[in-house]
């Protein structure tokens, strides 16, 4: 059969209409939604902080942000430092550190973020959030527990996932002159991450340098001063076994591991490979160190010890694995001068057996290892399909994103839109699926 001219021209642009459509909508497919807080100070007026949420739609095809509807939103607090996403992608927890709460969010099906509620934290100056693989509790490193003793404390909360409601959990093992459990538990110095690992939650404690003075301790009048009277303010993991059933966290009978870096060295942890393996950041000595995790929680240092960074790399302070934990990379902050240029992203391969790390070979820049980001790259995250690596950028205020090479691990920026405006000195990143 034979079409007569004009079907054939009508045919052949209604395939054209159809494919154009098909790519207008493929180009605009969103993959999920990414989210940063900002605790900027407004430029009109410098005692005041903007404590801002932006969010942004994630395009499938090329990975380039635009902003959601309504978005920045107001973080509903002082000071927000970090976030963490409910299993499930509906609810959003911001922590504020300078009001000492948690603002909860739910997640519109367009990622608009809907203020749920305010909770207050037991200790204070919260600073690293984290919330259990169930979904059932939330917790936050606070750096100064309420005892005065000068040490930190990890607040936890249950979660109503329906609602966003928090409810305090109390510790069922410690209790106040009263006779009342406690609302908090302890850790040791300077917290400054929580993060879990095969059914354990690990504290990140900075420590404080000898003759430091602290606190005054359970109220008395005698100040806690690091390196007297048996006190010391040693950087450690601190590790707590997690009772699933009721949110308690139980001391295990490993010490908290000591690692001998210099007090406030220790910048930022990740773990790896469903929890195996744990690496920290040390910035004084600009490495990596790698260790295992084992049946009850004792970390141990991988075979090889201590990873140098790359060369002309400095300052790491953020680390992230990627979904399939092939690879580690690394955020260097780089020099603390907002007029610097680019910094860069250190990346290293993960051995699948052993957990040691390797530099990636073939970098764009002129550092082996190492790629370039934003000027003050401070946290990262990776998107939903496990294509695309997002940084926040503290000294420039801006998102990068590059394109994962899933072969290789090199990092190469977006094709389109490969640097997006952030609120003013964005922190943290998180990234959550579609909601339907």
């Amino acid at each position: 059969m034979k079409f007569w001219k004009y079907g054939r021209i009508a045919l052949a642009l209604v395939v054209s209409l159809g494919m154009g459509l098909s790519f207008i909508a493929c180009g605009t497919y969103t993959i999920g939604y990414l989210y940063v807080s900002a605790n900027g100070i407004a430029t009109t007026n410098p005692s005041q902080r903007l404590n801002q949420v932006a969010g942004y739609k994630i395009d499938h095809d090329f990975g380039y942000l635009t902003p959601i509807t309504g978005s920045p939103f107001p973080a509903n607090g002082d000071d927000p430092v970090q976030m963490a996403l409910v299993p499930g992608g509906q609810l959003l927890a911001v922590l504020n550190k300078g009001s000492n709460s948690v603002s909860m969010y739910s997640i519109g099906g367009s990622g608009v973020l809907t203020f749920q509620g305010n909770y207050f934290t037991s200790g204070s100056n919260p600073v690293s959030i984290a919330i259990s693989p169930s979904g059932q509790f939330l917790f936050t490193a606070d750096q100064i527990a309420p005892d005065g003793s000068g040490r930190g404390d990890i607040t936890v909360f249950s979660i109503d996932k329906n609602t966003g409601k928090l409810t305090l959990v109390t510790n069922q093992n410690t209790f106040n002159t009263q006779g009342q459990q406690e609302t908090y538990f302890e850790v040791n110095y300077k917290p400054v991450q929580v993060v879990f690992g095969a059914g354990y939650i690990f504290t990140l404690d900075q420590g404080y340098a000898p003759g430091t003075t602290i606190l005054p301790a359970n109220g008395s009048t005698s100040a806690v001063v690091c390196g007297q009277n048996g006190v010391t303010c040693n950087p450690d993991v601190f590790p707590y076994q997690l009772d699933s059933p009721n949110g308690q966290l139980i001391l295990t009978q490993n010490q908290p591991l000591q690692t001998g870096s210099a007090p406030g060295a220790l910048s930022t942890m990740a773990v790896a490979s469903s929890g195996a393996y744990l690496y920290l950041a040390d910035t004084v000595a600009n490495q990596i160190l790698p260790f295992t995790v084992g049946s009850t929680g004792q970390l141990q240092t991988l075979v090889g010890g201590p990873v140098n960074n790359a060369t002309g790399a400095v300052n790491p302070d953020a680390i992230l694995a990627n979904s399939n934990a092939k690879y580690l990379y690394v955020a260097n902050f780089g020099q603390s001068s907002i007029n610097q240029p680019n910094s860069t992203i250190t990346a290293y391969t993960i051995n699948a057996v052993n957990g040691q790390l390797q530099l990636v070979p073939g970098a764009t820049s002129s550092s082996n290892g190492s790629f370039p980001a934003g000027s003050g790259p401070i946290w990262m995250v990776e998107d939903p399909s496990n294509q695309y690596l997002y940084t926040a950028n503290y000294n420039d205020s801006t998102i990068t994103g590059d394109i994962i090479d899933a072969n290789t691990g090199q990092l190469t920026p977006l094709f389109k839109g490969p640097v997006t405006n952030a609120p003013l000195q964005p922190n943290y990143l998180v990234v959550s699926g579609r909601v339907f």
